[in-house]
């Protein structure tokens, strides 16, 4: 999806956000054969992995507010009739997040939950410049011509105006008007509002379905601005209980070349949903592998990781982990978009994270939901299938956004009708045996005993037939 960078803002910055007019992903939910394959056996990374996964979600800021046009503005478009028109706009930004609290805290960027304002405008003005300058012409022919052009007629000479004066690109007007008009005062922003709402992998799509299917997030706490700096985090709350949580790591051993995971939902993924991937595919975390390869220091003085992991807008306030599944950092800002600049990305350390929990009195703690569903994967990589589908229903009980709990279920039941539960099995074997084993114990026992009361008594009537002794005489 193309991303315009306005001019003054860093242009690696602005293209962290995936600019969503309209959200076109379709609301499904992923199997988890995709992420298993025909194995059921995990290794320690993907035990760890498949455990933190669903406490990922996506985030959407959905944003709205008017350009009010200023007299300024007006003059220069030769209509002062617009002085004081206001053009509303609707633009949303994505990007990820995970959990921390069973009861719905979560941590993501500052810059997905609270944009900063010229980026608003500049998409804003993104998404009006068209309108404002359509309606100039409008009013020119009015008050000069004392004529009232068509639709056609406004359409073909809005597009004259594009290309005789800004060469046929509408990028250029959009960055005239922030550049001249906004920057310059003559285009102010006006009931600016930011709605954060998360989503999982069965919502997702357009403003619509994000407001009226996702769970709503409440901005309780950042510091962000707009700088490259610590204080890109955010503390958001939704309401409810038994969400799945990440567990927080330690920077301390952290050590270049180790292996680390990112986990987000990158945006240049989601929006090719029903092009290049089909839309089964849905809305689910992707999880790039790199390492750490440099330790820097930001600009206020704290400690950051630079690391290869594939890293890019929309990844944004996911978790970063380690091969134990433990958060260590938070993915940030990228070059990725940049030529030679993919493998060069940056996290803020966990650290920061716990810097902001404790400022907020809140204790990172693990839920019942992430209990039950890594013992289910323990159980079900045991090849205990019964134990594990127990396990997965309790787990899907508690929290039902979990992407892959579904799939395990029935590949569960369907390891236990084909006869594979190790586990059912072994004890069954077990009772059959043992109770064998008794009851063959209890018979030698008995006739053992029966034996011993019979020779008793043998030896017990014997002795009473023999004669008495004669005495001496």
């Amino acid at each position: 999806m193309r991303t315009f960078c306005p001019k003054g803002l860093k242009k690696f910055f602005c293209l962290f956000f995936v600019f969503l007019v309209v959200l076109v992903q379709i609301p499904t939910k992923v199997s988890a054969e995709e992420v298993l394959g025909d194995s059921t056996e995990f290794s320690d990374d993907q035990m760890s992995l498949l455990v933190v996964k669903p406490s990922v979600v996506q985030i959407t800021n959905i944003i709205t507010g008017s350009l009010v046009l200023q007299s300024a503005a007006a003059t220069q478009l030769n209509a002062p009739q617009l002085t004081g028109r206001s053009y509303d706009f609707t633009i949303g930004f994505t990007g990820s997040g995970f959990f921390i609290t069973p009861d719905g805290y979560l941590i993501t960027n500052g810059h997905v939950a609270k944009s900063e304002d010229d980026l608003i405008a500049y998409y804003g003005l993104a998404q009006t410049s068209e309108q404002i300058l359509k309606d100039a012409i409008y009013y020119v022919s009015q008050s000069n011509y004392y004529y009232t052009p068509t639709e056609s007629e406004l359409e073909e000479a809005y597009q004259y105006a594009l290309s005789s004066t800004y060469g046929g690109s509408y990028d250029a007007l959009v960055d005239d008007m922030y550049s001249i008009d906004y920057k310059g005062g003559n285009i102010e922003m006006d009931s600016v509002t930011n709605s954060n709402y998360i989503q999982t992998g069965s919502v997702s799509g357009t403003q619509t379905i994000v407001e009226e299917q996702g769970k709503a997030a409440t901005l309780i706490d950042t510091s962000y601005v707009g700088d490259f700096d610590s204080k890109d985090i955010a503390l958001l709350k939704v309401e409810g209980s038994n969400f799945p949580t990440a567990e927080l790591g330690s920077f301390e051993n952290i050590q270049i070349g180790k292996e680390v995971y990112a986990i987000g939902y990158p945006g240049i993924v989601e929006s090719g949903t029903g092009i290049f991937t089909d839309v089964e595919s849905g809305l689910e975390p992707s999880i790039t592998k790199g390492i750490i390869s440099a330790k820097k220091s930001l600009i206020d003085g704290t400690e950051a990781f630079q690391t290869d992991a594939g890293i890019t807008h929309g990844n944004s306030g996911g978790p970063v982990v380690d091969t134990s599944g433990k958060v260590i950092g938070i993915a940030t800002w990228s070059f990725g978009d940049n030529p030679g600049g993919e493998s060069f990305n940056f996290l803020i350390s966990v650290e920061q994270v716990k810097s902001l929990l404790s400022k907020n009195n809140i204790t990172a703690e693990q839920s019942l939901t992430s209990q039950k569903w890594a013992s289910g994967l323990q159980n079900y990589s045991d090849g205990c299938y019964s134990s594990a589908k127990k396990d997965f229903e309790s787990a899907k009980a508690l929290y039902a956004g979990n992407v892959d709990i579904d799939q395990f279920i029935a590949n569960s039941q369907t390891k236990i009708e084909n006869g594979e539960d190790m586990c059912v099995s072994d004890t069954a074997t077990f009772v059959v045996i043992g109770g064998a084993a008794f009851c063959c114990l209890a018979g030698v026992g008995l006739i053992g005993i029966i034996v011993l009361i019979l020779a008793t008594r043998k030896k017990k009537g014997k002795a009473e037939s023999e004669p008495e002794p004669a005495s001496k005489k």
